[in-house]
């Protein structure tokens, strides 16, 4: 069992299944010695409605979410072209795609048993027009290991900061092809600025790398602290574990020990009674034997005085 395998049989299943199937794959990889994949898979956080349904998109929708995808990568082409016959026409057909997408993601929902509300069905739609602004957050919609949902302000790169289940499971999006050129529509004016935009682009794009990859280090940071947390916690949870064994089996010895004494008492109860009742025939054999001893004393005494009068 990896960890991102593990994750993507979980957010595969229906949000009221999660729990208890991550804390068995939890279990099972501790037992198996794999304490950090336990780790990790404890923390997966639980999908919100909206992150769900998003997954089972991008799972049982792929095509649809490749084309969201896709049509995101067109506008920004055209927004770097400068084409506002082009940006209007995609502009439409990306409110086509976006409602016919809402209205499939709930029907998705209904198929799977799962219904979702209005409200959810409002934050899958905000999320699917942010992944097209955003060719990172079009990787981590694809991803299908959304643990919410996201939205963009349309100027800033999409917050994506927690919103991946397993964040090196998602690939590097593919830069978008170029756009022919047609001929006669460019001039050198509008090179310059194209190469300014990209540039621009460019300088942009390394801030977010590095700004990312200042996230991942603080998050690998918070794990690394997190896991040592984690094995002090086991480690305490092991001794009193141990310690309630030793009681427990210290509790059972003198069980058994008490059960031979109360076995004993009642033996002993017994013979004491037949020894008392020995002893109350002693007695009356003592009483007896008594009168007898009496009665032959009496008699000896009697023939005596007899045998002194014939003398």
């Amino acid at each position: 069992m990896d960890l991102e395998s593990a994750a993507r049989e979980l957010y595969a299943l229906l949000p009221g299944e999660f729990t208890a199937a991550r804390n068995a794959k939890a279990k099972e990889a501790a037992q198996a010695g794999d304490k950090a994949l336990a780790a990790r898979l404890r923390s997966l956080s639980k999908p919100t409605a909206a992150a769900w349904l998003l997954n089972m998109m991008a799972v049982h929708r792929r095509d649809e979410i490749n084309g969201v995808i896709e049509l995101g990568a067109a506008m920004s082409q055209a927004q770097q072209e400068l084409d506002p016959r082009q940006m209007r026409a995609l502009g439409d057909q990306r409110r086509g795609l976006l409602s016919a997408m809402a209205s499939g993601g709930r029907q998705l929902a209904d198929e799977l048993g799962h219904s979702v509300s209005p409200a959810v069905v409002t934050e899958v739609e905000q999320t699917l027009r942010a992944a097209m602004s955003d060719p990172a957050a079009g990787a981590a919609l694809a991803s299908g290991l959304l643990t919410a949902s996201f939205a963009s302000t349309g100027l800033d790169p999409v917050d994506l900061d927690g919103i991946v289940a397993v964040p090196e499971a998602v690939g590097s999006p593919a830069p978008a092809s170029a756009a022919p050129t047609r001929r006669g529509t460019k001039t050198p004016a509008r090179d310059e600025l194209a190469e300014r935009r990209a540039a621009k682009a460019d300088r942009a794009a390394k801030q977010e790398a590095e700004e990312a990859e200042r996230r991942r280090r603080l998050a690998r940071a918070e794990v690394e602290k997190a896991e040592r947390r984690k094995d002090d916690a086991e480690a305490q949870e092991q001794k009193v574990l141990d310690k309630l064994d030793q009681l427990q089996n210290r509790r059972d010895a003198l069980s058994d020990e008490l059960s031979e004494l109360k076995k004993r008492i009642e033996e002993l109860t017994r013979e004491v009674a037949a020894t008392d009742r020995t002893i109350e025939a002693a007695e009356e054999d003592l009483v007896s034997a008594a009168r007898t001893a009496d009665r032959t004393r009496k008699a000896a005494a009697a023939a005596k005085r007899e045998l002194d009068q014939q003398v």
